[in-house]
């Protein structure tokens, strides 16, 4: 369950009461979600988000840092715990804030849990984000923790943030699948109903970008209950209007919209990076009322969500820009020598493949090269006839490549019946290019001891199975837009990092200032931080909403 208090019936928690700040002036407020990979990229983000002021390119003037930083989700990877956060999103950010931060009126932090935060069943994420520490005041609220420099307001994994200029932000716990509880969906109704002005507008944030995972010939799993979540605040019946969606799960900036609303995923806040040439419009059927509008449900109506385009050069509102990315999908090609380690396990496991064949050749009385390469040499097909006897003669060789025939059907993300067609050619391609680097090298170093052939032999086939799964990576997210996390997830690529800087006017407009860094400095691993000179520039905009 994401709750951790019950509601307080009377009014809203005076620590997320931010109305009355700045009721003439600017308010500004930062977002930034998928910090938790660690130190260089986290700890630039947390550089810029130091700052006092931010002098952005493409912007005339300096960028305020923000009153409030909302961390949109994944604050730590790959899985959460004391020490993780500590190591990975409390160090680069607390060494960031150093000097640049008064300790004693330090801005607030408030946080919504990614399925990364969970995987510990919350348990780290409450007690850094949500613990109140003990008061030698019992008439005053107990403060909360110092999260890089910044104070925790949160008791929850949730939250609802009243803004200057009838603007309200909510946090949402969208926990691992997107699921929204009852004590959520309770605690957000009876905000909408009894503490928001009527026509009140609304900053939603949640933990993942639905509307880009959605498949449009079957939306149902992946929407169901983000188009829930998006209609509380209109089912109050009192004219709220949802402006804009904050998320991120996905690592890089993309802007959709539909109608007047805004959904925006900035998810570069220090993981690795992700692609964005594989997004594309999202259009389906949706047999639910329109959010905030009354209707029979069951009833359909388009759901079209648009992948804005930059006012300036007109191209989609990405970073990186898709023809960038399709760029660093290249990279793929290098598999093997990013990966190492993976080729190294993979190395192992063919050389493992070969001695068996090499011991059921022993038990024949020969050799596996004498098995595969008799005298006179004979033709390549022979010795590859050779080879799969050889293979089939004992179960083990089988069963070990049915088994990875398995494990590439389990990997391939494909629908259905293509699922099965991908996943057997992707083993079968495989399968054949062991079969021919063991029957090359069979004939190239027929003399060789034994153990150096299958140490050379699993080597070689290591390199080619990860080169081929490289490719197959590439060739999937290049033609069908699938695997795009995996593909760039063996990339580790540090550079094209993002965060938001929002400014609420007086009169009640929203600009959303997209910032970028593009080039993120690699610090050393051990001693003095460098800290060269960022170059932060504005992704696009800003974006006005009024």
């Amino acid at each position: 369950m994401a709750a951790s208090r019950p509601i307080d019936p009377d009014a809203i928690d005076h620590a997320h009461d931010y109305s009355q700040e700045s009721a003439n002036d600017d308010f500004w407020l930062d977002f930034i979600a998928d910090t938790g990979d660690g130190w260089n990229s986290t700890y630039a983000m947390a550089r810029l988000l130091a700052d006092p002021q931010l002098t952005v390119g493409g912007v005339n003037e300096p960028l305020l840092r923000g009153r409030i930083l909302v961390m949109g989700g994944d604050q730590i990877y790959p899985t959460a715990s004391r020490d993780s956060y500590q190591e990975r999103l409390e160090a680069p950010f607390r060494e960031a804030a150093a000097g640049k931060i008064d300790p004693a009126h330090p801005p607030h932090v408030y946080a919504v849990p990614g399925n990364h935060d969970w995987y510990d069943g919350l348990l780290a994420f409450l007690g850094l984000f949500c613990r109140r520490r003990n008061s030698d005041n019992w008439a005053s609220a107990r403060p909360g923790r110092n999260v890089g420099g910044r104070a925790t307001q949160q008791v929850r994994s949730y939250f609802a943030i009243e803004l200057p200029h009838e603007w309200w932000l909510w946090g949402a716990d969208v926990q691992l699948s997107g699921y929204i509880d009852q004590p959520q969906i309770d605690y957000f109704s009876h905000i909408a109903r009894e503490w928001m002005k009527p026509g009140s507008r609304l900053i939603l944030c949640t933990g993942q970008p639905s509307w880009a995972y959605v498949d449009p010939q079957d939306p149902e799993p992946k929407f169901r209950n983000f188009s829930y979540l998006e209609s509380l605040a209109g089912l109050a019946g009192k004219g709220h209007r949802l402006c804009l969606i904050l998320t991120g799960d996905s690592h890089h900036y993309c802007r959709f919209v539909e109608g007047d609303c805004n959904y925006i995923t900035a998810g570069g806040g220090g993981a690795f990076l992700h692609p964005t040439h594989q997004l594309t419009d999202r259009i389906f059927a949706w047999p639910y009322p329109h959010p905030g509008v009354p209707g029979v449900a069951g009833q359909t109506y388009t759901r079209k969500f648009s992948l804005a385009r930059d006012q300036v050069n007109k191209k989609p509102a990405t970073f990186p820009d898709q023809a960038v990315s399709k760029t660093l999908t290249l990279r793929n090609f290098f598999f093997a020598a990013l990966n190492w380690q993976y080729t190294a396990t993979v190395a192992g496991f063919y050389a493992f493949f070969i001695w068996l064949l090499n011991a059921q050749a022993a038990y024949l009385g020969t050799s596996l090269q004498a098995s595969l390469v008799p005298q006179p040499l004979p033709s390549f097909a022979v010795t590859a006839q050779n080879y799969m006897a050889l293979g089939l003669i004992s179960p083990w060789p089988t069963l070990l490549l049915l088994l990875s025939i398995a494990g590439y059907f389990y990997l391939a993300d494909f629908p259905s019946y293509w699922r099965l067609v991908v996943g057997a050619l992707h083993g079968a391609i495989h399968a054949i290019l062991v079969m021919i680097a063991t029957c090359i090298l069979a004939r190239w170093f027929s003399a060789i001891p034994a153990g150096c052939f299958i140490i050379a032999t699993g080597l070689a086939a290591g390199v080619l199975s990860a080169t081929t799964l490289g490719i197959y990576f590439l060739l999937s997210l290049t033609l069908f837009g699938r695997h795009w996390d995996e593909a760039f997830a063996a990339l580790r690529i540090q550079d094209y990092k993002c965060f938001l800087r929002l400014r609420f006017g007086p009169a009640g407009r929203l600009m959303i200032y997209p910032i970028g860094l593009k080039q993120v400095p690699r610090e050393p691993r051990s001693g003095t931080l460098r800290n060269p000179p960022l170059k932060p520039h504005l992704i696009e905009g800003p974006i006005e909403i009024n």
